[in-house]
């Protein structure tokens, strides 16, 4: 399976916030995670976390591995929506 990645631009915004730019170890280590969702067979993943992220609604989120970073996203059968990268872990949604 193999997804089209969405940029937003809240999500460009946080990455150059947060020095996530191409060619850097930050950058290399976050595309490799958006590239493994972009190819998941099904989303959202065992240790994906779904969270408010305001003012747009609800995230699954899923954290860089060794890194303080997560990843925001909406997926849909053929597309990956990256909608927000942060510093902060989310709070769950709790249902």
């Amino acid at each position: 399976m193999s997804r089209i990645v969405h940029f937003g631009t809240r999500f460009r915004r946080a990455a150059d916030r947060l020095g996530v730019v191409p060619g850097s170890a930050r950058g290399r280590i976050v595309g490799k995670m958006i590239g493994a969702l972009a190819e998941a067979e099904a989303l959202p993943g065992p240790g994906d976390t779904l969270a408010l992220l305001p003012p747009t609604g609800e995230a699954f989120v899923r954290r860089v591995p060794g890194r303080n970073l997560w990843i925001w996203y909406r997926a849909e059968r053929d597309a990956l929506y990256l909608a927000h990268l942060s510093s902060d872990p989310p709070v769950p949604l709790v249902e």
